[in-house]
């Protein structure tokens, strides 16, 4: 199966196309980090330490109309599938890279 869910907040807002194309969004999520296996209180927030990670979320037709009408910070949940591609940069070097393409899109 190749399915992702993600929740989080849209790190920047939504790169829009001109025209009739995909809308791409940049969602950040966070997890916790870990010292010996354990959650542990980050000393200059004195919150639980945690990470961000980014993701590339690819949204077309319906759902990115509905992606293109929102804003950084906002809170978003995806459903889509991993899509991995290939292409090679100015100098001939083989670059990779992973995004999600978007099935449903929730914001709250």
């Amino acid at each position: 199966m190749n399915e992702v869910n993600l929740t989080g907040r849209v790190a920047k807002d939504p790169q829009t196309p001109s025209g009739n194309g995909p809308v791409t969004l940049i969602v950040a999520t966070d997890r916790v980090k870990l010292k010996d296996g354990k959650t542990y209180i980050d000393e200059a927030t004195g919150y639980t330490a945690k990470t961000s990670e980014f993701h590339k979320v690819t949204c077309f037709n319906g759902q990115g109309k509905a992606a293109a009408t929102r804003k950084k910070g906002d809170v978003v949940a995806i459903s889509g599938y991993l899509h991995y591609s290939s292409w090679e940069d100015r100098d001939g070097n083989a670059r990779y890279g992973a995004e999600v393409i978007a099935d449903r899109l929730h914001f709250f």
